[in-house]
């Protein structure tokens, strides 16, 4: 009875929830466009300009897809109101990570913040509407009982579920992108190391056996690459630029890398043999690396062999011995075997 109750109060907090959210977005419409309002008032002759400016706005924003149009304005403003997380450990992860990810679909701290909270947002949502659908089912699949109560504490944990998946799910394809990009970065340093030296041996300054190969490969490690051509130009150290490289990506090999050519370049050493150095050594490190990886795939066979492969093997070879000892058995035959 307490459940039954309940449940009534909780679709109309949900529902009070979101007509605040509603009335929040409303009010911020109406407070932007009061706001354009006024500027048009205060600039009565920048008609034309203002026109103009309109006109390119509105192309801008209808060249972007709709869900673009409608939630990255709303986003973008909840994310401002949680600058202040910016400043803790947990921020500072999230933007480092950010950085080794090279940025995904051009996000940052605030607007990764976004979609976190949008996630959480859709996802409670979801949870909610879904589980009066969804938990009574698996409550009746369990043979569990399914009284008011029970089903209201099951309800509880579902829609909290799904929170901490809407939360928590960001970050994990956050990583699960760094961790693929750093893999391409690996499998691809050695063969830009030898274009390099290549560029070198050529007679080709340092900058421009690097912006050769820049033009000539594509991928994560050309991108930073090209960042790094891009800061040089506009009057970055070399050296501070390649470190800056190396503190983005965090990543071992590159690092002794970075410090290989700063070294080279502080020593005056030449550049062509301290990278053909470099690239044999990354090359015997991702070689040991796939032999590590190697090393741990029974490890992790184990598992799906336990429970996939050998329950079909022992059903594919002892089968037939247990069909046969099931008839023996019912013919009688078995207990004669016996008795002799």
């Amino acid at each position: 009875m307490i459940g039954a109750n309940l449940t009534p109060i909780i679709i109309v907090v949900w529902l009070g929830f979101a007509a605040c959210i509603g009335i929040l977005l409303s009010a911020r419409l109406t407070k932007n466009v009061f706001q354009q309002r006024m500027k048009e008032a205060m600039r009565p002759g920048d008609a034309e300009v203002d026109d103009l400016l309109l006109r390119e706005q509105k192309d801008e924003e209808m060249s972007r897809s709709l869900v673009q149009r409608i939630l990255q304005p709303v986003l973008i403003k909840m994310a401002a109101k949680m600058k202040s997380s910016a400043k803790n450990a947990k921020g500072d992860m999230i933007r480092d990570m950010l950085e080794q990810a090279g940025h995904p679909l051009g996000m940052g701290f605030n607007e990764f913040m976004s979609l976190r909270l949008f996630m959480l947002m859709l996802l409670s949502a979801v949870g909610f509407l879904s589980s009066f659908f969804v938990v009574p089912m698996l409550l009746r699949m369990g043979s569990l009982p399914t009284d008011a109560q029970t089903l209201l504490m099951f309800q509880a944990i579902y829609i909290m579920t799904c929170a901490f998946v809407g939360y928590s799910g960001p970050t994990f394809w956050l990583r699960k992108f760094v961790n693929k990009r750093i893999k391409q970065i690996r499998k691809a340093m050695a063969d830009v190391v030898d274009l390099i030296v290549l560029g070198i041996e050529a007679g080709l300054g340092f900058d421009s056996a690097v912006g050769k190969t820049v033009e000539k490969t594509k991928g994560p490690l050309t991108d930073e690459l090209k960042r790094v051509l891009s800061e040089v130009n506009v009057g970055k150290p070399q050296g501070e630029a390649f470190r800056d490289m190396a503190l983005r990506i965090k990543m071992p090999e590159l690092s002794l890398l970075v410090a290989a050519i700063d070294q080279a370049m502080k020593m005056g050493v030449g550049l062509g043999h301290a990278l053909k150095i470099q690239a044999t050594e990354i090359r015997e490190r991702r070689m040991a690396f796939i032999k590590e990886q190697a090393g741990k795939l029974p490890v992790k066979m184990m598992l799906p062999l336990v429970l996939f492969i050998f329950p079909a093997l022992f059903v594919v070879i002892l089968g037939p011995a247990a069909c046969q000892i099931a008839v023996m058995a019912a013919s009688g035959d078995l207990a004669v075997f016996g008795a002799k």
